[in-house]
Order: C-alpha cells, then sequence, then structure tokens
C-alpha cells in the first residue's frame, strides 16, 4: 500500500469520530475519496478523477472514468439518505451522457425506507451504493477502489443489487 493510501486512512479514522459536524465532515468525506481515485491514478492510471464540476443548477462531487465507462461519485455524510437524496443523484445522471453510471457514497447513514427501492424499482440500475464498509476496504491495504468497485459492478449486472457491500459479495462469490 503507497505511503498516500496510509495517510487516507488515518485521516477517514479521524473522520469517523466525529469531531466536526455533518457537513464538514462530508466535504472531508469528498476530498477522501478524491485523493483515493487520484492515489490509484497514480500507481496503475486507471481512474482518471476530476473534482467539483458545477454544470449549470447542480453540483459534481467527483467524476471519474474507468476505461469507457464514465462515473458520478456523490459523498455524503449524514444520518439518513432519503428517497429525495436518491431522485436528485439519478437525476444527474440521467442529464448526462447515456451510460454515465453513478456512485452513492455515504457513511453514517442508514437509507429511509424506499430509497433503496427509488433506485432500482422499474427502473434500470445506473448506481452503485457504497457505504462505510466498502470505503475501508478500498483503503485497506490488500484491496482498492478499483477491485471494490468492479466487483459490485459485475454483481449489480449480474444480480440487479446496487446496495450489497464488498465484504457480502466476495464472501459469495467465494463460496458459489
Amino acid at each position: 500500500m503507497g505511503r498516500r493510501k496510509v495517510v487516507l486512512r488515518r485521516e477517514y479514522k479521524e473522520l469517523k469520530k466525529g469531531r466536526m459536524g455533518a457537513q464538514e465532515r462530508g466535504r472531508r468525506l469528498e476530498g477522501i475519496a478524491y485523493e483515493l481515485l487520484e492515489s490509484e491514478l497514480l500507481e496503475s492510471e486507471s481512474l482518471r478523477p476530476w473534482r467539483n464540476t458545477r454544470p449549470p443548477g447542480e453540483e459534481i462531487d467527483i467524476s471519474f472514468t474507468d476505461g469507457q465507462r464514465h462515473f458520478l461519485l456523490e459523498a455524503r455524510w449524514r444520518e439518513r439518505v432519503s428517497v429525495a437524496d436518491v431522485f436528485a443523484f439519478r437525476g444527474k445522471l440521467e442529464g448526462k451522457l447515456a451510460g454515465t453510471l453513478g456512485v452513492f457514497l455515504y457513511i453514517g447513514a442508514e437509507f429511509s425506507k424506499g430509497a433503496i427501492e427509488a433506485l432500482t424499482w422499474g427502473k434500470g440500475i445506473n448506481t452503485l451504493l457504497f457505504n462505510e464498509h466498502d470505503l475501508d476496504d478500498a483503503l485497506a491495504p490488500a484491496h482498492s477502489f478499483r477491485e471494490v468497485l468492479d466487483l459490485k459492478l459485475r454483481h449489480a449486472a449480474s444480480y440487479g443489487q446496487c446496495h450489497v457491500t464488498y465484504r457480502i459479495i466476495k464472501d459469495y462469490w467465494r463460496n458459489a
């Protein structure tokens, strides 16, 4: 694991201790996610992140590419993620190039009733949900963000589930 990733992991652990407000933690979470993607770019030249893109009327926390796939990443730190939050992010994706996928990173939150269904019910899935376990794994020495992303993409494509954690998927595929 590179030195930069060690520093990011330490910053993330400090952030989880909760010594600042949710909005400030959300901004710092966005920074950690960006720096993680950027560190993987330096190591493998696979992910190319951009930060704080501001099309008219909206803000995109991070965008990145993986080969020919394009992603938007939304980072949130709050107690509850609502259906409205999910639909707002989905709206950002639907206003972009067809095939653009989303990563909704949420820490310290639970999804309100119906939020996951709002992403999947009667619709094509275009968003993967990343929680604190997924970020922990992406920051771990033995894993990478790309590894977590790839397995979650494979699972969502195979099973139509966008909310299952990397750990559960990895155990499932190992035992299948």
